[in-house]
């Protein structure tokens, strides 16, 4: 595929960090990033329904190819866990709705395909983001930087997505 836009996103239920990328060729182009925030004194079910709203609404404005999602690893805080598996469920939800094919990609990974160390600190991915995209400001909030890099990631394991696709048929 020549040309190709991905959505990568960074669940959260106070914070979803979007980023829409395109490929074309060998070049890459970050077009738009930014975040879905809910208000935390607003019950579950409507912080959902907004997220779930609020994506729907990329999809519906933004030519979306395939979505690239951050995996949820094992935090230490159980609530964090729960709040963000929740979302995750809502984001994974809409993504189905407008029938998009998910790619998902631990933290780790993203790390690495952005900078080659999955130790990186936020500071660090922010820079090497910056320079990977000839961009003119680190991105901004962390959130949606943490969603450029998971679309990266996925841009950038194509061709061995697309390999093992080939060998399957």
């Amino acid at each position: 595929m020549e040309n190709l836009t991905v959505l990568g996103i960074d669940p959260g239920l106070s914070i979803t960090g979007f980023a829409i990328l395109t490929k074309n060729g060998d070049s890459v182009e970050l077009l738009k990033c930014g975040v879905i925030r809910t208000d935390a004194s607003k019950k579950l079910t409507e912080r959902l329904r907004e997220i779930n709203i609020d994506l729907s609404r990329i999809f519906e404005n933004d030519r979306i190819d395939e979505v690239a999602i951050e995996k949820i690893f094992f935090n230490t805080n159980l609530k964090t866990v729960v709040s963000v598996s929740e979302a995750r469920g809502v984001i994974l939800f809409t993504i189905g709705k407008f029938n998009k094919p998910i790619y998902e990609y631990t933290p780790l990974e993203a790390k690495k395909a952005v900078l080659g160390n999955g130790r990186a600190t936020k500071k660090e991915i922010q820079e090497s983001i910056m320079n990977l995209l000839a961009l003119k400001q680190l991105p901004q909030p962390d959130d949606s930087a943490d969603a450029i890099a998971i679309a990266l990631c996925h841009i950038y394991s194509l061709p061995y997505i697309r390999s093992v696709d080939d060998s399957k048929d």
